[in-house]
């Protein structure tokens, strides 16, 4: 069973401000040519990050067997998608998608919002992206929410790496700063995206520290040297059970993700050079999800 822990609805201008949209272009265009067009691009334009409801099922339908959604609220960054827009939007596919949550922990009301998404509107998760966000991880006032999600048992994903908007705060997205919530709040459930790139190694000390933190794929493949190097440390650390499938959707497909995975080798075909077994490639397509998801196998 394949699941994809990792994608959005969302669309310019209803959700994303223009600087927003302009930028993500120029970061796609990176990607499409760093990848060698191993990146979705469904027009090169501002609306290149576009992923409305119609486009995410025509892209996930016949791929996953689930298909994690989420959409973002980041006033500081100029990214404000209602949750109701996933709930609505999952609600017409049940077999297949599982909606989360976003809330901007700098807004008022935010935890109240949470507990609306949970009890009232069926989502089962929360994402969150300090840097999208403008929030510090280790200040305790923002500790609430995380709280909340522990106390219903519901996983929370982070972007906690780099990311293309000018107005981004990048101070607060090393995956280390991640380390006294991950302590605080032992049984909450987390997931890294994008293994914290350009901090993988930071990361993957973290996962080996904390029992319930977890990394997903997507977001990697484009730089197919770095993903590698990635891979060859996480097996070195003995943490490459806790990866697992996102498609970081629109900016790549299932399929796409799946097929970086298993061609991560080719980089590295001197002979001597250290070699990702097929084993792990396939539990993190796969099996891995198991571990920090198991309500999805229900």
């Amino acid at each position: 069973m394949i699941v994809d822990v990792h994608s959005h609805v969302m669309w310019y201008p209803d959700h994303v401000a223009e600087d927003f949209a302009a930028e993500a272009l120029a970061s796609k265009l990176v990607k499409l040519e760093q990848s060698g067009g191993k990146a979705h691009a469904a027009s090169l334009d501002l609306h290149s990050y576009d992923s409305t409801p119609e486009q995410h099922w025509d892209a996930c339908k016949d791929t996953a067997d689930r298909t994690v959604v989420f959409g973002l609220q980041a006033k500081a960054t100029g990214v404000w998608v209602p949750n109701e827009v996933i709930a609505t939007y999952v609600a017409q596919h049940p077999e297949k998608l599982v909606g989360w949550a976003s809330v901007d922990p700098t807004q008022p009301g935010h935890v109240e919002e949470l507990n609306h998404c949970v009890h009232d509107l069926g989502l089962r998760g929360l994402k969150v992206g300090p840097a999208y966000q403008h929030f510090d991880p280790t200040d305790k006032q923002y500790w609430p929410v995380f709280a909340l999600c522990e106390k219903l048992d519901i996983p929370v994903i982070w972007h906690q790496g780099t990311t293309f908007p000018s107005k981004a705060n990048l101070r607060v997205s090393n995956p280390l700063m991640l380390e006294d919530i991950t302590m605080a709040f032992p049984n909450l459930r987390m997931i890294v995206a994008h293994v914290g790139h350009p901090w993988e190694t930071d990361l993957i000390a973290l996962l080996r520290k904390a029992p319930n933190l977890y990394t997903d794929i997507s977001a990697v493949h484009y730089r197919p040297w770095r993903y590698w190097q990635t891979m060859v440390t996480a097996m070195e650390y003995g943490v490459t059970h806790k990866f697992v499938l996102g498609s970081d959707f629109p900016s790549a497909k299932v399929d796409q993700v799946i097929d970086g995975l298993r061609n991560i080798n080719e980089v590295a075909k001197s002979p001597g050079m250290p070699h990702i077994p097929e084993k792990i490639i396939e539990q993190i397509i796969s099996e891995n999800w198991k571990r920090v998801l198991p309500e999805l196998g229900e």
